[in-house]
């Protein structure tokens, strides 16, 4: 009688089954090529990192802060810290702050943790960090906490036209 080995399970993650979120929604209608990651349920762009085994340097981590009375979304490798004065120069504002959670809830009515970094979605302006920019892709939310959506760089600035700039500065 001959054994036969059992197949080895594979260790990489597996694509899913397309979604339908707003984001995958906006990037199908834009014919923007992506992937769709599905992963354990994460609340941070660190997670999304530790999660799908990619490097923080191309996790889009997505801040919503308020440049003077105007709220606004920073996209930066989720290994950074945003640089407010770097936002203060780009936009020309006097005074800029993190938004609160109750900013996020009743603003974008999504839930925190699922900022994505398509700004058109929310009507707002996005600055991307030269340092995420500097990438050939990013990993994002797609507006959920268990999928991420996989695409190039170039096709997200081609799309959102976002202001680029430094925007982040690293973590102590």
């Amino acid at each position: 009688m001959v054994k036969r080995k059992k197949p080895k399970k594979s260790t990489a993650k597996k694509e899913t089954k397309k979604i339908s979120t707003k984001v995958t929604k906006l990037l199908d209608k834009a014919k923007v090529k992506y992937k769709t990651l599905e992963h354990k349920v994460v609340y941070t762009a660190h997670d999304a990192a530790q999660t799908t085994k990619k490097k923080l340097s191309e996790i889009a981590k997505v801040v919503l802060v308020k440049a003077d009375k105007d709220f606004v979304l920073i996209v930066l490798p989720a290994g950074k810290y945003v640089d407010f004065s770097g936002i203060k120069k780009a936009l020309k504002a006097k005074k800029v702050s993190m938004a609160t959670e109750k900013d996020i809830t009743k603003y974008l009515k999504t839930k925190v943790g699922l900022l994505h970094p398509f700004g058109s979605e929310y009507s707002l302006q996005t600055l991307l960090d030269k340092g995420l920019a500097r990438s050939k892709k990013m990993i994002a939310s797609a507006g959920t906490y268990t999928h991420s959506v996989e695409l190039a760089i170039k096709d997200f600035e081609k799309l959102i036209k976002p202001i680029k700039g430094v925007f982040s500065k690293a973590k102590r």
